[in-house]
């Protein structure tokens, strides 16, 4: 009997390909990542917005937080409504001529200005949140934040981190 005429043959030869090609793509996307993010030194801006501080928070505190930061729909109306026109202003200043750059400074100023307030209410809102926890409740929080953020940093490490970071170890 042939190898073709084996169908159960034919099956495992399929299945062996199927998994040769996921591991050469499993491969191939993790050196692309690591040559993408090389060179990239590490952000402290995550932290400082709270990204990890949200990001160490388990799934019923944040949908816990989620909703103290949702409860005012009609800031969230508001506020939705004056970052559309301020993005429909900054298009009208790009697309004038001559550019006005003052404007267009004066506008980017107001957004900034916004974000920080609204970054302020959520971490306002993280405070709080955090403040009602239990001792308990904040050593496991502690716990896992220690390990977003380690994870994250390494994560943006550069060969000169890395070999400043294995010294000092």
């Amino acid at each position: 009997m042939t190898d073709s005429a084996n169908p159960k043959r034919r099956n495992l030869w399929k299945i062996l390909f199927g998994v040769s090609l996921a591991l050469n793509l499993l491969i191939v996307g993790a050196l692309g990542g690591a040559f993408m993010r090389k060179g990239k030194g590490p952000t402290a801006n995550h932290l400082a917005s709270g990204f990890l501080y949200m990001r160490a928070l388990d799934f019923k505190d944040k949908r816990a937080l989620r909703k103290e930061i949702l409860r005012n729909k009609d800031g969230r109306k508001l506020a939705k409504d004056r970052n559309q026109a301020s993005y429909n202003s900054a298009v009208v200043i790009i697309k004038g001529h001559p550019f006005d750059r003052a404007a267009f400074e004066n506008l980017l100023d107001e957004q900034a200005k916004h974000a920080k307030l609204r970054q302020s209410l959520t971490r306002r809102a993280l405070v709080n949140h955090i403040e009602k926890m239990t001792k308990e409740e904040r050593l496991i929080y502690a716990q896992r934040l220690k390990a977003v953020s380690y994870t994250h940093l390494r994560a943006h490490e550069t060969e000169a981190d890395l070999v400043c970071r294995l010294l000092l170890e």
